[in-house]
């Protein structure tokens, strides 16, 4: 008989890359504040399941977690947890780590950090239209992750899922930046600033990748501006769309379904590529993680 299933219900997960020694992660200590306030957020609503313990059954996986504790214990404790993360990372290296919050078949709740290997990593990716698909909690990362891996098995291809009216609003694992093919001439963009967009909707995850494109966007003098929009599918198969996320950084997309995009524009591709890896940041020797105001919501 087959042990009861335990559920995802948070995680976050990113890429670690090992420089002169020192393991690094870009935009590290946003993502510890996603993470650490969709705990939060999962915790405060599961009235039903008042504890945060440590999963004693996990695999492969060595697990680290909080002592039973409730709701405001663990709000303390998470800072404590933080460090322990960044400890076992750094200690890892290069690879691809992920932060998880887990829903025990005994209805408690688990905190484990998952030491997974760098898989393959790609320059350019295929989306594939997928519809509108209804999802638990689209804004937060972890709950979802076997149902759009299992969708991406069946198209073959990154999952383009869409809102009712068929509008784009992210890809499976990834978030969208697309450059219309008049960049530049829309109303609101200055005067050699070339205008690009994000997708505007608040239903699906809040990407941190996406989030430092954007601040890199607008910073001083910058010529690029990146604001939100909600495309059709056809508008974007006739756009330079760019797939990103923490893994991979940046990924021009080569079609959608199957249409042949643009193009990535060299120059611009290489300046966001070169403005994202401004963000490498240590594992170690950070401030110490605070759980201050609502980092849930970065910019997006």
């Amino acid at each position: 008989m087959n042990a009861p299933a335990r559920t995802l219900l948070v995680a976050d997960s990113f890429r670690v890359r090992v420089n002169e020694g020192v393991a690094e992660v870009r935009g590290f200590e946003r993502h510890l504040d996603r993470f650490a306030a969709t705990v939060l957020a999962a915790c405060d609503e599961s009235a039903d399941v008042p504890e945060c313990t440590v999963d004693g059954d996990s695999g492969d996986v060595d697990p680290i977690g909080l002592p039973a504790l409730g709701i405001p214990e663990t709000r303390a404790s998470l800072p404590d947890f933080m460090r322990d993360a960044r400890e076992r990372i750094a200690a890892y290296g290069r690879g691809f780590p992920r932060l998880e919050l887990w829903r025990l078949p005994s209805h408690e709740l688990a905190l484990d950090l998952g030491l997974r290997p760098l898989p393959q990593l790609m320059d350019t990716i295929r989306l594939r239209s997928a519809g509108a698909v209804r999802l638990v909690h689209p804004e937060r990362k972890g709950p979802n992750i076997a149902t759009l891996g299992a969708l991406n098995r069946e198209l073959g291809g990154e999952g383009l899922l869409q809102d009712e009216s068929g509008n784009a609003v992210e890809g499976a694992t990834t978030s969208l930046v697309y450059w219309p093919a008049a960049s530049g001439t829309e109303l609101g963009s200055g005067p050699g600033v070339a205008l690009g967009h994000v997708i505007a909707t608040a239903a699906r995850v809040p990407s941190i990748t996406e989030a430092l494109l954007r601040a890199a966007a607008e910073r001083s003098g910058a010529s690029y501006s990146l604001t939100p929009r909600s495309p059709s599918v056809p508008e974007l198969q006739g756009a330079e769309v760019w797939a990103v996320n923490a893994l991979h950084g940046i990924r021009p997309v080569t079609h959608i379904d199957d249409v042949t995009l643009p193009s990535p524009a060299p120059e611009r591709l290489a300046w966001f590529l070169a403005a994202l890896d401004r963000n490498w940041t240590p594992v170690l020797g950070g401030s110490d993680h605070t759980l201050a105001g609502d980092p849930a919501h970065v910019p997006a």
